[in-house]
């Protein structure tokens, strides 16, 4: 009689701790369980043409990182403001991946340091001027506030004024002014990395897209730039193949695993397991193209549709990387799949 008397007590008692369990994972705030955030760099075409109808299918969103520079610029490869805009309105989220995707160590950091070219004429070719240029990386040239665009040769920027064609081999630059008084006057001047930033956000801005969000290219950073960023994004995403834990998550350095060609859907499901269900972490995935050729390591479409699926089953929250920090980082909102 006294050992089913004790049976009870002690089912009684590990109810009430099961009960006291449950209780304290909801009161910890919204985010007790893991995050998965699936970012695509470049802006690829493949994104939206393979990328895009996967995770549709299983409802879920992403992240795609654009050069604004490739938006509407005539590649294919890219895609275009209408095809952005689709998925915007589909629930994923636009970041900026630069103006011209460019690291801050092969141009100017600040705008302070932009400095203007000393042009002079190119004999007999009168509407283009020279310059020699000392960096390694030419993110783009601006004449009294407007962006040059960037040609693959000098015959082509000799028929097209506001433009430029920058020779690697022997560092030197070719533009052609919008008005040839700016070259005279040395009005025009070299970008650097702080225009990078603050250029790219206001160009997809006036495209009638949402930004907060800076994809460092190359997924190369420093910690004095990331102290710029807090300027213009709320977050910045980077690389470095880890996770994000709760509570000591810098939202200017979130960390991401990168995808590559080879990379089986298991190894990716893998880490989800390991840091998003396990261990409670925010895990972000860094992409590139979908399906195709295109781009650094692209991956199958067929290895994205078995992790969404596997995502979906699970019923693991699949979020943005805006969503994501609002949730993980500020305590806003409860996560959904």
């Amino acid at each position: 009689m006294k050992k089913a008397y004790g049976l009870r007590v002690f089912s009684r008692a590990l109810a009430l701790l099961a009960a006291l369990t449950l209780m304290f994972a909801a009161s910890a705030g919204p985010c007790r369980a893991g995050m998965v955030t699936l970012v695509f760099d470049d802006g690829l075409s493949s994104v939206y043409q393979y990328a895009y109808p996967v995770l549709a299918k299983y409802g879920l969103v992403a992240t795609t990182a654009v050069i604004a520079d490739r938006v509407d610029s005539g590649d294919p490869d890219f895609m275009d403001e209408k095809q952005l805009k689709e998925l915007q309105t589909a629930g994923w989220e636009i970041a900026s991946h630069s103006l011209t995707h460019k690291r801050p160590i092969d141009i100017p950091k600040f705008i302070a340091e932009e400095k203007c070219l000393l042009l002079k004429p190119v004999a007999g070719h009168r509407p283009l001027y020279e310059a020699k240029y000392k960096y390694e990386e030419l993110a783009g040239l601006m004449e009294n506030g407007k962006v040059l665009r960037e040609r693959a040769s000098g015959k082509m920027v000799k028929n097209e004024p506001g433009s430029y064609y920058f020779d690697e081999l022997i560092g030197e630059v070719i533009v052609h002014p919008f008005e040839a008084a700016s070259a005279e006057k040395q009005q025009i001047v070299a970008i650097s990395y702080e225009r990078e930033m603050q250029a790219s956000k206001e160009e997809l801005e006036e495209r009638g897209f949402k930004v907060s969000t800076y994809v460092t290219p190359h997924n190369y950073w420093t910690p004095e730039m990331s102290e710029l960023s807090k300027r213009f994004y709320a977050q910045v995403a980077n690389g470095g193949d880890t996770f994000n834990r709760k509570g000591s998550t810098d939202r200017y350095w979130l960390k991401r695993f990168v995808v590559h060609s080879n990379d089986p859907a298991e190894a990716i499901i893998g880490l989800i397991k390991e840091h998003a269900m396990r261990e409670d972490g925010w895990v972000i995935f860094c992409l590139h193209g979908i399906g195709s050729d295109l781009g650094w390591e692209p991956w199958d479409a067929a290895k994205l549709g078995q992790l969404a699926d596997f995502l979906k089953k699970k019923a693991i929250p699949v979020v943005t990387l805006d969503k994501g920090v609002k949730l993980w980082v500020e305590g806003k909102g409860k996560p959904g799949v």
